[in-house]
């Protein structure tokens, strides 16, 4: 283990990264300078202006530990508390799923779909298991005449989504509720004759203009073989979606009749190999659905129109 005292700020940099690569960190370099920015507090460029400049005795002691507990593989946005996502900063807390930039192509995805006018034009959207409410907070921020309603089954995950929305200034436009959607989907189908489904009596007035989730969609097998920063502290819950991953997306299905209005938008993020199978799913009361790809060429978002009405 290489000591992150003394020497200039571009020794400390280099030994830093040194260590992240010899824990298996693919991206060390960048790693490397967002924790030490961090630390610092310091931007970039100021970093860049004095790379001779000598970490002090305090700053070199916070970023030991911040390094100690990187090599572990405690994630990075847990390490520094926060993330950027979209055009937005939320905050990051340990047991709450960790937004990631792949998550983003659901959110420009919706925004090109809506066009320029949905952002005037007013809407309700409904997110569900929403964990940070990366989503729903990225698109309200986006879209301010927008309100929405972010669920999921985390009372610590309903917390930190209420603070994200604090943060970024949603103010009353946003409401983070306790609840668990496939449960939900379960208890509506059973009670399908009644009229008045469970998800409408616990989500607020339904439908729905816009429905946004990113289930849980890794199939129960292959947990064990995930990232130790997604598998030892991303929680199991927002992980899990069953025996072949799909088990929220059954869910939805089950629900969108009754919280999704004729004609309103459905886009949910997917697994790279699911779309088939969650097309399938949908049926054909999705009409005209697209498959959109990542920055790295996988596919990870579906949309699509609901024309199958309400029930």
């Amino acid at each position: 283990m290489t000591a992150l005292l003394g020497g200039t700020r571009v020794a400390v940099l280099a030994a830093l990264r040194g260590r992240l690569e010899r824990a298996g960190i693919e991206t060390a370099a960048s790693e490397a300078e967002t924790l030490l920015l961090h630390v610092l507090e310091v931007s970039r460029a100021a970093f860049w202006c004095e790379p001779g400049a000598t970490l002090s005795a305090r700053e070199a002691e916070a970023l030991e530990s911040l390094a100690a507990r990187r090599e572990r593989r405690v994630p990075l946005q847990q390490l520094i508390g926060s993330v950027g996502f979209h055009e937005i900063v939320l905050c990051v807390e340990s047991g709450v799923f960790i937004p990631r930039s792949e998550t983003e192509t659901l959110v420009g995805s919706v925004l090109e779909v809506l066009g320029p006018a949905a952002a005037g034009a007013g809407g309700r959207l409904l997110d569900l298991g929403a964990g940070a409410g990366a989503i729903s907070v990225a698109l309200l921020a986006a879209l301010p005449s927008w309100v929405g309603v972010a669920v999921d089954i985390s009372p610590m995950a309903v917390s930190l989504s209420d603070r994200n929305a604090a943060l970024n200034g949603l103010g009353s436009r946003f409401q983070a509720l306790e609840g668990d959607f496939i449960a939900a989907a379960a208890a509506t189908t059973a009670a399908a004759s009644g009229g008045v489904t469970p998800a409408a009596a616990v989500w607020g007035t339904t439908p729905y203009d816009l429905l946004v989730a990113n289930p849980p969609y890794i199939p129960s097998g292959t947990l064990a073989g995930l990232m130790p920063e997604v598998r030892d502290h991303d929680p199991h819950h927002a992980l899990d979606g069953g025996a072949d991953g799909l088990d929220g997306y059954r869910a939805i299905a089950r629900l969108l009749p009754a919280i999704l209005r004729r004609d309103g938008l459905l886009a949910l993020e997917i697994g790279e190999d699911q779309a088939d199978a969650i097309l399938s799913i949908m049926g054909s009361g999705l009409e005209a659905p697209q498959v959109r790809r990542d920055l790295a060429g996988r596919p990870r978002v579906i949309l699509g129109t609901w024309r199958g009405g309400v029930a």
